[in-house]
């Protein structure tokens, strides 16, 4: 709103990184999700259907980790530059790709809704895992994770 100090900016930034979006015909990730025979698309990131099925959202947790395949945009990087000159109040996310942080936007400065790669925890005992093993499972084996803890 002009005349405040107050801006909303709503921005397609990961798709100009080459993630697909959700939910376009065609080209979007709902789309393109039938490799891994889901019930329906959402599944792949419901809780329930990973206590069953691990492997659909390993994989595709392994094609869209950030920072291997995909990079921070020019918006992304101009982004920052706000952070850094003190007019970034905030950004609120939706996306799950990290670019934002991988751009050098403080955590402090992150809504990430949809949550992010950087830290895990079992699903089941809720204890936190170790990031780095996490990632190291699924992108360079390509297996699930099981709980340092309870297994």
């Amino acid at each position: 709103k002009a005349g405040t100090s107050w801006y909303f900016l709503a921005l397609f930034v990961s798709a100009g990184a080459g993630i697909p979006d959700f939910r376009s015909p065609g080209t979007g990730l709902y789309d393109n999700l039938q490799k891994y025979n889901l019930p329906y698309p959402e599944a792949i990131f419901e809780v329930n259907y990973y206590r069953k099925k691990p492997d659909a959202f390993v994989s595709l947790a392994h094609e869209l980790w950030p920072g291997l395949q995909f990079k921070p945009t020019l918006t992304h990087k101009f982004l920052k530059v706000l952070s850094d000159k003190g007019l970034l109040l905030r950004i609120y996310s939706q996306n799950i790709d990290g670019l934002e942080f991988l751009a050098g936007i403080p955590e402090d400065k992150l809504v990430e809704c949809h949550g992010h790669f950087r830290t895990a925890s079992c699903i089941d005992c809720g204890r936190a895992a170790d990031s780095e093993k996490v990632k190291e499972t699924i992108v360079q084996d390509g297996k699930t994770p099981k709980c340092q803890h309870c297994g």
